[in-house]
């Protein structure tokens, strides 16, 4: 069985001697063995120890609180529910740093086609970024209302089919439609598009947005300053803040 002194432990956990000592007199990490020189000594398990309380501690976890962990029965199970909310929120981090890149990479995408850096340029940019967020936000809000609904009218529809109970099925079916009409009008009223010929922003007639071909971010429309049918890209109204 490998053994460590202290400095070795120390050194293979990249941490301080002090810091090995000091966990060992709040009674955390006790060592092993001990040579006839009184020299501390400590195995794997040990090691494994030190990492953990390491690990508790990047948390902010008490010494007190740590302590209990160790000597609780179901101390793998906490250390197994702090690890998935620990990779939670790293996975949580991750996503909001490569957001982050991304509108750095569109600012410097958009910088690229302006002569200058003047404050106009940065405002307009700046817009554009905000558009999106609340173009984002808009679909959540509506999602959020269409969803649970959507779900309650399959649940009521299969105990319509299974047990012939069909009164709460119609009466979520109602409430699904006018729910429905409600969400296209708040949608109609916040997005207008841009034709990427010739850069206009429009709003087109309701049956034509409703009715045109389309993906998450475009539809095909016919643009109302150069009269071309074009894919063209969803974007917030600004009218609607304004």
């Amino acid at each position: 069985m490998s053994l460590y002194t202290t400095g070795e432990l120390a050194k293979k956990c990249n941490v301080s001697v002090r810091t090995i000592q000091y966990y060992d007199e709040r009674g955390i990490l006790v060592p092993t063995d001990l040579t006839e020189g009184g020299r501390r000594l400590f195995s794997e398990e040990d090691v494994a120890t030190l990492e953990t309380i390491c690990f508790l501690r990047d948390l902010d976890i008490s010494i007190k609180d740590i302590a209990e962990i160790l000597k609780a029965d179901e101390s793998k199970k906490v250390i197994e529910l702090l690890l998935d909310e620990q990779d939670k929120n790293l996975q949580e981090d991750i996503k909001r740093k490569t957001e982050q890149l991304g509108k750095i990479k569109s600012i410097r995408s958009s910088l690229a086609s302006f002569k200058d850096g003047t404050k106009k340029t940065i405002h307009d940019i700046s817009s554009i970024m905000e558009e999106k967020e609340k173009r984002k936000k808009m679909y959540k809000k509506m999602a959020i209302i269409s969803i649970p609904l959507e779900t309650a009218e399959i649940i009521t529809f299969m105990v319509g089919v299974l047990k012939g109970i069909w009164l709460p099925f119609f009466i979520t079916f109602a409430v699904t439609i006018i729910t429905t009409v409600f969400l296209l009008n708040y949608w109609y009223k916040r997005i207008e598009y841009i034709c990427p010929e010739c850069h206009t922003r429009f709003q087109p007639k309701k049956m034509e947005v409703l009715f045109a071909n389309h993906n998450l971010k475009m539809r095909k429309l016919t643009c109302p300053k150069c009269k071309r049918k074009i894919w063209s890209l969803e974007v917030y109204r600004r009218e609607v803040d304004a």
